[in-house]
């Protein structure tokens, strides 16, 4: 689980899951013979720590708000030093690299002058922890040799492009842009010599993966005439083994610790492990491993893009350990269970949330199993509609059992975005959508009036990120268009009005309160409606402008709001950073902070468990979080 500081007079967030999407593990080894491994999410600012083989987690918050992207390493000399890159965002935040001597509870900005246009893409630090290597988005690398305090932008590579960087003892590796080769610069960490290609490559032949780290380099080529196969130098690229051949295609990962260099080679047909005396078969506990290091108290970690972070004694018997990473979509509260839809697929568990291993009914996947939007009906709290994005089509999907089982309904080659089960009629559903008909964009919603055996399409020239029933009227839908909006239809979606041009991510109809029911939209503010969309009101507001509200939830009176970090490119570019979570005690007249302890202000869904009670919050690289309420 996730452990947090508490601090008094705030709200009281837990971390309750679900352990998913790890990209990268690093662990440091400290004086007195334990360790801080360092982890880091795909969709993570920052990422997470532990010092107790991966038990507990802590965030690493990053030093800025924004949605930028982020690189975590440590320094193997000094476990509690880090630096931590991050790219840009053009006008509020500009790409660097960062230092930390706490954990990362501070960080100092290194004065690293980048070239005009520029953004650190990622960093390779040498395992004394003096020299670090920094890659900018136009190839170019930034160095220094003293930890930080200074740089200077060394064209190492002699004006060829860099992608991808890795220390090799006192070495450094590098690949190219231009031509996709490996080259290494000998005694990088000293007095750099100029860079030399490494010939490993036939003619015919090409890279496919390849990892570096302590004195070992692993390559995997592709052959044309059964010549590939994983190429290995355990002296720095001195000298190479024969290809192994029956180690073809795939991915390559290597790790180094006191024990030495370990070789992780994985393909759609096996897994095999070098751990320094030849390679031996062993299971695997995903297919998207992405980084893996041995414990120095024995054992291995395992980061997997989708699943998690795994520790495994064996190689046979695997736990899953961490990290709460996933990036939640959309969340909902069935019968006796929460679901939480991801950009990998959906995550289920009863309730109360007892740990961080949820079910995942029909699996998880890389690409091609975003769950968009979830709702459940109120007549029938087992009843739930999705909508999913799979394999470049859509789906629109039912269950039955509080989303342990799932029937497909409609299949689609169209973008689908929300989903609403009418309050008093569980057969009829409508849903939000989007395609290209001869080069013509329609847009607008689908209704069913016979759950899902027929559907009724309704071009309305725009899509909706949410429609809400009104409860005023059996007919009534309210449909959020974003800039466009709010409109209203009084016959389930087959027509409709403009209500407002105001922006209009998320739609409420409050349902108690001393101020009664009323209209809600929440976009760059929150505005509130007292006569049925006619004439909208500005909320007050204690928050930091710019914010985007994209979610709403509400319980026994008190609204809920959740306020997400967005960058959407254009001219102008719509960036904002999250700001958490917002409560109104008012029927939406003002709002507050409601975020507390929650380690991170990018809220993309809420829900509420009545039952316990207990609000959800789904963060964006961050799994679910739980205050009671």
């Amino acid at each position: 689980m996730m452990s947090s500081v508490q601090r008094p007079g705030v709200d009281k967030w837990e971390s309750v899951g679900p352990y998913a999407s790890a990209r990268t593990v690093e662990c440091l080894v400290k004086p007195d013979g334990g360790s801080v491994i360092l982890a880091s999410g795909p969709s993570t600012p920052g990422g997470f720590w532990s010092e107790d083989s991966g038990a507990t987690w802590q965030p690493v918050k990053p030093p800025t708000p924004y949605p930028v992207g982020t690189v975590l390493v440590g320094n193997h000399a000094d476990p509690k030093r880090w630096w931590l890159t991050t790219t840009s965002l053009p006008g509020v935040h500009e790409s660097g690299v960062f230092r930390s001597d706490d954990r990362g509870a501070t960080w100092e900005r290194l004065d690293v002058e980048l070239m005009h246009g520029d953004s650190i893409q990622t960093i390779a630090a040498h395992r004394r922890g003096k020299v670090l290597v920094g890659v900018g988005a136009q190839g170019g690398t930034y160095v220094s040799r003293d930890g930080g305090d200074s740089w200077q932008n060394e064209d190492l590579s002699e004006n060829l492009a860099v992608i991808k960087v890795a220390f090799l003892g006192d070495d450094l590796v590098f690949q190219t842009q231009q031509d996709q080769l490996l080259y290494i610069v000998r005694n990088a960490a000293g007095k750099p010599q100029p860079p030399k290609p490494l010939t490993l490559l036939k003619d015919g032949q090409l890279l496919s993966s390849w990892e570096a780290a302590g004195q070992t380099i692993a390559v995997v080529v592709l052959g044309t005439d059964g010549d590939g196969g994983l190429v290995v130098s355990r002296d720095a690229g001195v000298t190479w083994a024969a290809p192994r051949k029956e180690l073809s295609g795939g991915t390559v990962l290597v790790s180094t610790s006191q024990a030495g260099d370990q070789i992780l080679h994985q393909s759609s047909a096996a897994t095999w492990l070098d751990s320094g005396d030849g390679f031996r078969k062993v299971e695997q506990p995903g297919e998207t491993a992405r980084s893996f290091c041995p414990l120095p108290e024995g054992g291995w970690l395992i980061a997997d893009r989708v699943h998690g972070l795994y520790s495994t004694a064996d190689w046979k018997l695997f736990n899953l350990v961490g990290v709460p990473a996933a990036s939640v979509t959309a969340l909902a509260v069935a019968e006796g269970t929460v679901l939480a839809g991801t950009e990998t697929g959906l995550f289920r568990s009863s309730v109360p949330v007892a740990g961080p291993e949820w079910e995942t009914p029909g699996g998880l996947s890389l690409d091609g199993n975003h769950i968009v939007d979830l709702d459940v009906s109120t007549e029938n709290p087992s009843l739930v509609w999705r909508t999913r994005r799979v394999d470049q089509k859509s789906t629109i999907e039912r269950s039955l059992d509080a989303g342990k089982s799932w029937k497909k309904g409609l299949v689609r080659p169209d973008a689908v975005y929300a989903v609403h089960i009418h309050p008093l009629d569980p057969n009829r559903v409508i849903h939000s959508f989007g395609y290209l008909k001869n080069d013509k964009e329609v847009l607008g919603v689908r209704t069913t009036d016979d759950a899902g055996v027929s559907w009724f399409e309704h071009d309305h020239g725009r899509f909706y990120i949410d429609l809400v029933a009104d409860p005023a009227n059996p007919d009534g839908v309210w449909m959020a268009s974003y800039t466009n909006g709010l409109y209203y239809s009084a016959d389930f979606g087959k027509s409709w009005e403009s209500k407002t041009a105001e922006e209009a991510n998320a739609v409420l109809v409050t349902t108690g309160g001393s101020g009664g029911s009323r209209v809600l939209i929440g976009g760059e503010t929150i505005r509130y409606s007292d006569d049925r969309g006619d004439t909208f009101q500005t909320a007050r507001m204690d928050h930091r402008d710019p914010l985007r509200v994209v979610a709403f939830a509400q319980h026994d009176g008190v609204l809920f709001a959740a306020t997400a970090g967005i960058w959407y490119p254009g001219n102008p570019a719509v960036i904002t950073a999250g700001q958490g979570v917002l409560r109104s005690r008012d029927n939406g007249n003002t709002w507050h902070d409601a975020s507390g302890d929650l380690p991170g202000l990018d809220v993309r869904a809420l829900a509420v468990d009545p039952g316990q009670p207990c609000l959800y919050a789904g963060l964006h690289g961050g799994s679910v979080h739980r205050l009671a309420l």
